[in-house]
């Protein structure tokens, strides 16, 4: 059976990983370095596809939103905050996903506020659809239909997702619930996430995460990853 693979990197945005951001997570900054090293090794063929999703807000709706009871506003479109913190040229078929919620997965309501300049409205139209360039984005492509153009021909290939990023106990579970259960194997990078106040052990031990066992969702190290594949960092 053909195996399908794909990167996805999760918020690793300005706002989360550098001290100053909006929402800073407790030393984040230091996944920077090791990360752009892997994704330098990355770029040898171990990848088909890269998804590079990023937390996409806008002041003039984030105080009516889930996220504004726990978090003040951050990321927040076009901004320092909102940019990422890693090198993500060279990978293999790079795609942009914006979200403005916890989910990677879900859909895209309209909340009722107005955003007048053409560019943001745009931004605000095509969130939670795969972009190529998320500064000047255009026509989305829907996820599942993204994913069933990256999966031609006869039979069901196998999806094989390798997941990297923050924060292990939000966004990025979200993320792996929803590779989940379109049937994909995932493999978590343990040393390259970070939890705002879970790692993903801990995450893994809840209940819900059981019954997929390490034949549907483990965590290694980058270094092993790459070992794996036999490739040196």
């Amino acid at each position: 059976m053909r195996t399908i693979r794909i990167l996805d990197i999760g918020d690793m945005q300005n706002g989360f990983l550098q001290p100053d951001g909006s929402l800073s997570i407790l030393g984040s900054h230091t996944l920077i370095p090791p990360a752009n090293t892997f994704l330098r090794a990355a770029q040898k063929g171990l990848f088909d596809h890269t998804v590079v999703v990023m937390d996409t807000h806008f002041s003039e709706e984030y105080a009516g939103s889930e996220e504004s009871i726990q978090f003040p506003i951050h990321c927040e479109y076009v901004t320092r905050d909102w940019e990422l913190a890693i090198d993500v040229s060279g990978l293999p078929d790079t795609w942009y996903l914006m979200k403005n919620r916890y989910s990677m997965w879900e859909k895209n309501e309209a909340s009722g506020v107005r955003i007048e300049d053409p560019l943001r409205r745009m931004v605000y139209e095509n969130l939670f659809r795969f972009v190529r360039n998320p500064h000047n984005p255009r026509e989305g492509i829907g996820r599942d239909e993204f994913i069933c153009g990256i999966c031609p021909g006869p039979g069901t290939p196998a999806l094989d997702v390798t997941l990297m990023g923050v924060a292990a106990d939000y966004c990025n579970r979200y993320a792996m619930e929803g590779w989940l259960a379109r049937g994909a194997r995932v493999t978590i990078l343990g040393d390259l996430t970070r939890g705002i106040h879970k790692e993903w052990p801990k995450v893994l031990e809840e209940e819900q995460y059981r019954c997929h066992g390490p034949g549907g969702v483990r965590v290694v190290s980058s270094k092993e990853f790459l070992q794996e594949h036999a490739i040196s960092r």
